[in-house]
Formats: C-alpha cells, sequence, structure tokens
C-alpha cells in the first residue's frame, strides 16, 4: 500500500500533508481494500494488478482561500476514486460498490475534522458510480471537500 512520504523533511509540514495522510490511515483500516494512493495515481484501469483489488485513489481537485489576517481559510477538494473487479474469486455487483462507498463514508466522517488541529469540518458534495461503462472493473468517485485553517507566517 502506498503511503504519503516526503524525501525532504520540512520544519513546517503543510495542512494537505496532515490531511492526506490522515485520510489514507482512515481507508487502510478498511479491510476489503487491498491498495490506497494519495501521490501514485493509476490512470488506467488495466493499471491495477488484481492483487491491488478493492482500490482507493485520492485526486486532489482545487483549492480555494480566503485570506483572514496571518492566516487562510481554506477549502480542498478531494476526488476519492473506488475501484472493484470481477475477479475468479467472485463477481462484483452494484450493491458491493454501494456497500463499500458506504463503509469509506462511515470511516472518514467518524470524526468530521480528522482529529487534526485546524481542520474545521469535512463537507460530502457528492458521489458518482459507473457501473457497465469499463467492465470487469467498477468505479465510484465520492467529492468531499476539507474546510481548514492554516497560519500563513510562523512565529519569529
Amino acid at each position: 500500500m502506498s503511503n504519503i512520504n516526503t524525501q525532504v523533511q520540512f520544519v513546517f509540514e503543510s495542512m494537505k500533508t496532515k490531511i492526506a495522510r490522515e485520510i489514507v490511515a482512515r481507508c487502510q483500516t478498511i479491510p476489503v481494500i487491498k491498495y490506497v494512493s494519495f501521490d501514485k495515481i493509476r490512470l488506467l484501469a488495466a493499471d491495477f494488478k488484481d492483487f491491488e483489488i478493492p482500490a482507493i485513489q485520492l485526486i486532489d481537485v482545487a483549492m480555494s482561500s480566503v485570506h483572514e489576517a496571518a492566516r487562510a481559510k481554506k477549502n480542498w477538494q478531494i476526488s476519492l476514486e473506488l475501484v472493484m473487479k470481477h475477479s475468479e474469486n467472485g463477481e462484483v455487483h452494484q450493491p458491493d460498490l454501494w456497500n463499500l462507498e458506504n463503509e469509506v463514508l462511515r470511516k472518514l466522517w467518524a470524526q468530521p475534522n480528522l482529529g487534526i488541529k485546524g481542520v474545521i469540518q469535512m463537507n460530502f458534495l457528492g458521489s458518482q458510480t459507473d457501473l457497465h461503462l469499463l467492465e470487469p472493473y467498477y468505479f465510484a468517485r465520492l467529492d468531499f471537500e476539507v474546510m481548514f485553517y492554516e497560519d500563513l507566517v510562523r512565529a519569529c
């Protein structure tokens, strides 16, 4: 499983790094999930090996910011992609994808601020499923935003 690792050590870790690390950690606690990644996105379904599915990919979509003196209130939009596939171990059905989608939402929203100081909350924006476009793969995309404060300056 992939995790968020940095090659260069920074004195101050960004809020995006903290948030992404926590989302990945929560997704990795779902027993059926075999692969979770934020920093290595697979563009084609065929790029997944069978032993990596069901998989989750987190995609950085956009961020908006409003300055408030020495800090900024940010809204970071993220898409979470679920990938499932028919295999020799069994078929995937529409309810399987919906049930996994529900389990992911429950894991993430068990603590809407992710237990991170500065995170206000996560807002679920919606979901989209694609059940038949690329068989034997089944996809769901969960869109959400994370609202948080981040200091723009540090104490001297």
